[in-house]
């Protein structure tokens, strides 16, 4: 078995066997020039460690632009990221929001962080999203 992930030009490989991989390599090699970069690190801001129990990924470092950037590190990590019991209302105004704010900006990214390595985030980052101009 074997997987090929495919980020515009990179390429990252996993297979079942070092057989299978050396195929793999092979096959790529009789159709486009390239270059192994050995074991993978990072890849689309996604860091890669890896030991031979287990293979982890995270978002460490890009957590901590986003984190500086909007003015949080000094924010408090909790275990439960929204309180499933507070309710959430739209603008009682009624007028059209802004979806360019720094607020939509920080959802954007914590999309990205959910989808990739944070899936704890996600209900609570797609459910403040759905209010983002209001």
């Amino acid at each position: 078995m074997a997987i090929v992930t495919i980020w515009v030009d990179d390429l990252l490989l996993f297979a079942d066997s070092a057989e299978t991989m050396a195929e793999i390599k092979k096959d790529i090699r009789t159709e486009w020039e390239t270059m192994d970069m050995g074991e993978p690190s990072k890849i689309v801001g996604i860091e890669i460690s890896q030991t031979l129990e287990a293979i982890t990924i995270s978002q460490k470092q890009s957590i901590q632009r986003i984190l500086e950037r909007q003015g949080l590190t000094k924010a408090n990590p909790v275990q439960m990221p929204l309180n499933l019991n507070n309710k959430i209302l739209s603008n009682p105004d009624g007028n059209e929001g802004n979806r360019s704010n720094s607020y939509a900006q920080l959802l954007e990214e914590l999309q990205f962080v959910a989808n990739s390595t944070r899936p704890d985030i996600a209900f609570a980052v797609n459910r403040l999203a759905s209010y983002t101009a209001n």
